[in-house]
């Protein structure tokens, strides 16, 4: 069991592409397990501007205008692009803290980690400065986490992890300097030991992949809020057998497109009668739907790790890993 564990902790480090709410028309793509690459769409193709060097205990991500950030989870320390200036500047991580994620938006990069002594804060980049966030007390509790980053119009939202109850706290992205707290809601749970690995947020969905453990069964989760106050939702659950089910997701419209291990690029559509909100103050699980309503594809090129949204167009990329372990990257309508 710990073997499995350890599988899907590794599968996970590197993932910072997601569906974030950050916009602009810069996107990253994974190049190989060593190289990712700072990209545009430009006359139907893929036009690439810069690569990075990477490696397994790397985080990263871009704020899709000009700075791409990456994270060496080993040493605490980043590396901060601003490609238009030719600018690199390299940072060390001040506070008590082990990183897990990481997202660029305006000019602060904030990092959300496993608590030491924080498990959220804020570098300010103009002024050079170092911040730590305000966290209620329910939250700073031993084992609490924040697992991922999604920003609104007007909210930076971060995803309490692990352990019961589970919270999201909102940060008001107006505040000048240090991001005030905003307020903070419960959330909703799939069984014991949730570990939320990836978040995506769109105009009118919150989509969520986690893994839970329960009496020796490990299942992964794909759960959907219809909107920010977490009232309805619903949630596709899979039993994991040896490696993870759902490599990644990405929300367009009604539409939840899933990369899947084994059966591919699959399709889900979204409908208002799979919300349910909980009957009571004890009931605070997710609405359950079955993974047979997905639509898979087969793709016999490979094993698709990471959709990419390509902005301002109806088209997405997948990433493809072959079996020689080499990457490719596919554009395909939607």
């Amino acid at each position: 069991m710990k073997k499995l564990i350890a599988i899907l902790t590794l599968f996970y480090s590197l993932t910072a592409l997601g569906q974030n709410g950050v916009k602009g028309d810069y996107f990253l793509l994974i190049n190989s397990d060593s190289v990712i690459s700072l990209n545009t769409f430009e006359n139907s193709a893929i036009v690439e501007h810069k690569t990075f060097d990477i490696n397994e205990k790397s985080i990263f991500t871009t704020d899709k205008k000009s700075r791409v950030a990456i994270l060496d989870t080993a040493k605490n320390s980043i590396v901060l692009y601003d490609f238009l200036l030719s600018k690199e500047t390299k940072l060390t991580i001040p506070y008590d803290l082990k990183p897990k994620t990481l997202l660029l938006f305006d000019n602060n990069l904030f990092v959300g980690g496993e608590m030491g002594k924080e498990i959220l804060i804020q570098y300010q980049i103009k002024k050079n400065q170092w911040e730590k966030l305000e966290v209620p007390e329910e939250v700073q509790m031993w084992g609490k986490a924040v697992d991922e980053l999604v920003i609104n119009d007007s909210l930076l939202i971060a995803i309490d992890n692990l352990i019961l109850p589970k919270y999201i706290l909102y940060y008001d992205l107006e505040s000048e300097g240090r991001l005030e707290l905003s307020h903070f809601k419960r959330l909703k749970y799939n069984s014991s030991y949730e570990s939320i690995h990836d978040g995506r947020i769109t105009s009118k969905y919150l989509g969520l992949i986690s893994t839970t453990m329960n009496h020796g069964s490990i299942y992964e989760h794909i759960t959907i809020y219809s909107d920010l106050d977490l009232i309805k939702s619903f949630a596709i659950s899979v039993e994991v057998k040896q490696y993870s089910n759902f490599n990644d997701l990405i929300i367009v419209g009604d539409k939840l497109f899933i990369a899947h291990r084994n059966n591919g690029l699959g399709v889900f559509e979204v409908k208002d009668s799979y919300f349910k909100a909980s009957k009571d103050k004890f009931d605070n699980f997710n609405n359950r739907v079955k993974e047979s309503l997905i639509n898979y594809k087969k793709y016999k090129k490979g094993e698709i790790i990471r959709l990419t949204i390509i902005p301002n167009t109806s088209q997405i990329i997948l990433t493809i890993r072959n079996s020689l372990e080499e990457i490719t990257n596919e554009i395909v309508e939607i």
